[in-house]
């Protein structure tokens, strides 16, 4: 079985992580406690920003930037936006849009639109832990000879609950993909399950740290699981306005990237 070899640049995240959990206790010490229940939903997640159970109240539009430095060599940007939208008190849609470039000395390479994800759930009322269901289309717009993407339309459907304390916000979720065959010579795809957990930090008015960890099997035939733990920060939301969020991500397991790193800009409106 070989062995995962972590670069120089991860070691340097790593020790990162360890200067993000020692601010963000120290911060949420001193803060106050926020209000709980719905007045957190605005208070999102980096990896599974749609698979929550979290319902915005009003909308959010932001401005993504990420970067993959993928375990091949290869590298990954994308530019785009992500958008969600209350379309009711208990339900919540939006989508993910933009550009991708892949960079790659011995595989598929170039730039264009890549795939297209839109979503949507539903929070069920009466639920102590505010649960919610969804489900989420892959818009196959991407270019596989590129590299940008399959090719082929994914579908998923997920569970997620959140559960909030006086100084913490603890997130989860399920569920299941059905992942389109790509064209030869691309393999085959499969379907694939995934799970996730995070601590939502609240440390001030906007201010929130989050502790994420994701896991999916294989999309596929020699993919590998992508597993990985994500830190982040957040000055954007729960209450209307602008703000930043940004966070990095470190691989778990032999199919995430080396390291990941997220960018956004978010506007806020009618929040409560």
């Amino acid at each position: 079985m070989s062995q995962r070899t972590v670069p120089g640049p991860a070691a340097a995240l790593f020790l990162a992580a360890i200067l993000f959990l020692s601010a963000a206790s120290s911060l949420a010490a001193q803060a106050p406690a926020p209000p709980e229940g719905e007045a957190r939903d605005g208070r999102r997640l980096f990896q599974r920003f749609a698979e929550d159970s979290a319902i915005i109240p009003g909308g959010w539009i932001e401005g993504v930037f990420n970067y993959d430095n993928e375990a091949d060599g290869a590298q990954r940007f994308f530019a785009g936006g992500q958008f969600a939208f209350q379309l009711g008190e208990q339900v919540e849609a939006g989508l993910r849009l933009g550009w991708a470039k892949q960079d790659s000395d011995d595989g598929p390479h170039g730039s264009g639109l890549d795939d297209i994800d839109v979503y949507g759930k539903f929070r069920f009322r009466g639920t102590g832990g505010r649960c919610a269901a969804g489900g989420l289309v892959k818009i196959a717009t991407g270019d596989e000879e590129q590299g940008i993407g399959t090719g082929a339309t994914d579908v998923e459907g997920f569970f997620a609950c959140r559960g909030d304390f006086a100084a913490v916000t603890l997130a989860g979720n399920l569920g299941a993909r059905y992942n389109g065959d790509p064209d030869p010579p691309l393999p085959q795809a499969n379907a694939s399950m995934l799970a996730g957990g995070a601590l939502i930090i609240p440390a001030g008015a906007r201010t929130t740290f989050v502790i994420e960890a994701t896991w999916e099997s294989e999309r596929l035939d020699g993919a590998g699981s992508d597993a990985r733990l994500t830190l982040g920060y957040s000055g954007a939301g729960p209450e209307e306005g602008f703000g930043f969020r940004g966070a990095i991500a470190l691989p778990l397991a032999d199919g995430a990237p080396d390291y990941e790193v997220l960018f956004g800009a978010v506007w806020v409106y009618g929040a409560r």
